[in-house]
């Protein structure tokens, strides 16, 4: 139905309530760009994905999609991101800095009034303003 090597997806499970990463991606196949999703499960992979981008394969938009004790919302909120950033707390554990769209800044740590600025050898991992090192397709 999709074409060879191709298929859809009926479901996904995940035991962890921690964020994750839904990319929007264009990727070339057989000379025409299709639109692909890729949903990473951490920032490891997210960077991989972000080194890997060509002329071929190319990011258009990544979204976190974050849960509730990290917002401090109702539910899981899928949120356009600004920027993702790693550091180190004081414990020397990594903690992960989303920045979404509206500005606010989000931390995957359950510290009570953590404070982003904390952090060291914080590294930016993402940026939206310099994504996409080639031209995305149209």
């Amino acid at each position: 139905m999709f074409g060879e090597g191709l298929a859809h997806w009926h479901g996904i499970s995940r035991a962890l309530n921690i964020h994750w990463y839904h990319v929007c991606v264009k990727e070339r196949l057989d000379g025409r760009f299709i639109n692909m999703i890729e949903m990473l499960n951490d920032e490891t992979r997210l960077l991989e994905v972000l080194e890997s981008q060509n002329e071929d394969y190319v990011i258009t938009e990544i979204q976190g999609f974050i849960p509730p004790w990290m917002t401090g919302c109702k539910s899981w909120r899928l949120e356009t991101l600004n920027a993702v950033s790693i550091g180190y707390d004081g414990n020397g554990a990594v903690v992960c800095l989303l920045e979404v769209e509206d500005g606010k800044i989000y931390a995957d740590t359950h510290v009570h009034a953590f404070d982003p600025k904390s952090l060291t050898n914080v590294r930016k991992i993402y940026c939206k303003t310099t994504a996409n090192p080639v031209s995305e397709p149209a």
